[in-house]
């Protein structure tokens, strides 16, 4: 398994992908609960949580993303390293993936659940979500599998079967996908029509090795303290 450190967050084509507010007033702790229920079901299939900074680059903040929103700049950052909040987790965890490899560990999964932010016009934004990245051999107990797209859509599918989304999802190919993404091995996730997320692998021109990504954007829900899409 993997030795991990740090992390960042998601995938949005933001004409496509909204953040829902909750029907109902939240309850005290829904958040946090639902957030604890993810974790739980991704560390039992087998992935390793992620931590990281909201702050990054500017010119790392809108990869894999494809949105006519802007960067959310800070007006005097203490490094240029970290001078934006973040749009999407997905640099990170390649990050993430670049420490374990140069320290001879090239079977990484990954998760990470956070906040990302944006700027449309004069409003300010922030969204939920969870990020993943899966690369080298899967392990789930004493079995072990290489890691192919087909592994993180099974990971993805179980995410929402747990969640109650069975039945109600599906995973949609379009033409217009972000460029760090494969076109060819690529696709939006839809829950009940609504598109929330995106999977795929991470296009050869970004990085070589058989990389693999999901992202999706979640509220709690007061009704039943699971995802709200």
């Amino acid at each position: 398994t993997s030795s991990l450190v740090g992390s960042e967050m998601c995938i949005r084509d933001r004409n496509n992908i909204e953040g829902k507010l909750p029907m109902s007033p939240t309850k005290l702790g829904s958040y946090d609960k639902v957030k604890r229920q993810i974790r739980n079901k991704l560390i039992d299939l087998g992935l390793n949580e992620t931590l990281s900074y909201v702050l990054v680059n500017e010119k790392e903040a809108k990869d894999f993303t494809n949105d006519n929103t802007e960067i959310v700049k800070l007006l005097a950052p203490m490094s240029e390293d970290r001078n934006a909040l973040r749009h999407s987790i997905l640099p990170s965890l390649l990050k993430i993936y670049e420490y374990n490899k140069a320290h001879y560990n090239k079977d990484v999964s990954i998760f990470e659940i956070g906040k990302t932010f944006y700027k449309k016009g004069e409003k300010y934004g922030e969204e939920n979500g969870i990020a993943g990245l899966m690369t080298g051999n899967y392990y789930l107990g004493i079995e072990k599998k290489q890691v192919d797209f087909y592994i993180i859509k099974g990971i993805v599918e179980e995410l929402l079967d747990y969640l109650g989304y069975g039945g109600r999802y599906s995973f949609i190919v379009k033409e217009e996908m972000p460029k760090e993404l494969h076109p060819g091995q690529s696709s939006l996730i839809s829950v009940n029509n609504d598109v929330i997320g995106i999977i795929g692998k991470v296009h050869p021109q970004k990085i070589k090795e058989n990389i693999y990504v999901f992202c999706l954007l979640y509220t709690s829900d007061a009704a039943d303290d699971r995802i709200s899409v």
